[in-house]
């Protein structure tokens, strides 16, 4: 069992963020600790906003209070995702410096800023995340258009992806950048039929120039909450000793089974497959 410190959104109805870290790291047979940075009554899915962001000093003082407590030395990984405000970078910022000084894990940052064309989050916020959480990550888990965002280039398919993953490795220390929802080619006149539609997937790149592909499913579709759920089944499986590459593999599986199983775009179907989980954690 390894302390993971999972630092995101929190819902009441749905499954995103913390809510789905939670129960994914708990089944996995490891010890989420979970700080929430916005907290609302259900996932935007739902229609409507009730709740809001954690106030940055409250925040602050949560994190300085782990630090204080001794109870930051053993965590084994720290994921960050969906942030409430700007001002929660400061103290994320210090925690990651203060962890980091000693033998840790690793950080996976989960850049959440928006998708399918268009930023859902402050153009500040993402420039804070670009600017000053990017530098200090390990491993990256964006989805295609925040890749986008945090490259500065237009992608459009496989290639191109990765040429903007490899050019992130080659800025920053990073040790991988796992992609996530990627058209493996433009789609284009000649790609209108079910014959011609181009695969959904993720990918791996790694620092010393390991590519891995893993296509979705057939019944690939659009789940909120599914990079969240990736990350965190990602997270619990290097945690529990698998080499990056195979975390990948494993946790892009799983999470498409779970996606391509999940009823309706709103929810995943997550607490149905807890079991699944506790079994991939077997020998």
């Amino acid at each position: 069992m390894k302390k993971i410190l999972s630092i995101q959104s929190s819902v009441t109805v749905g499954f995103v963020g913390n809510a789905v870290a939670g129960p994914v790291l708990l089944a996995m047979g490891h010890h989420p600790m979970m700080i929430d940075t916005i907290s609302l009554a259900a996932h935007p899915g739902y229609g409507g906003r009730a709740g809001g962001p954690l106030a940055d000093h409250l925040f602050a003082a949560q994190l300085d209070g782990l630090q204080d407590l001794g109870e930051t030395g053993d965590i084994a990984q720290i994921m960050t995702g969906y942030l409430g405000s700007v001002g929660q970078i400061d103290s994320i910022v210090a925690l990651l410096t203060s962890w980091q000084a000693e033998p840790s894990g690793h950080y996976i940052l989960d850049p959440v800023m928006g998708d399918a064309g268009r930023l859902y989050v402050s153009a500040d916020l993402a420039d804070g995340i670009r600017t000053r959480l990017l530098p200090l990550a390990d491993i990256i888990t964006p989805n295609q258009f925040e890749l986008a965002q945090l490259s500065g280039t237009d992608i459009t398919d496989l290639d191109s992806a990765a040429d903007a993953a490899a050019t992130l490795l080659t800025q920053h220390a990073m040790t991988a950048i796992i992609i996530t929802g990627v058209i493996s080619a433009p789609v284009g006149a000649d790609q209108t039929t079910a014959d011609h539609k181009p695969d959904i997937g993720d990918l791996l790149i790694m620092r010393d120039g390991t590519q891995v592909w893993h296509p979705a499913t057939s019944t690939a579709k659009n789940v909120a909450g599914g990079g969240d759920l990736l990350t965190a089944l990602f997270s619990g499986y290097l945690a529990s000793g698998l080499a990056i590459q195979d975390a990948f593999s494993k946790a892009s599986a799983t999470a498409h089974t779970i996606i391509a199983a999940s009823p309706t775009p709103r929810d995943l179907a997550l607490l149905e497959h807890l079991g699944l989980l506790a079994e991939s954690q077997q020998p």
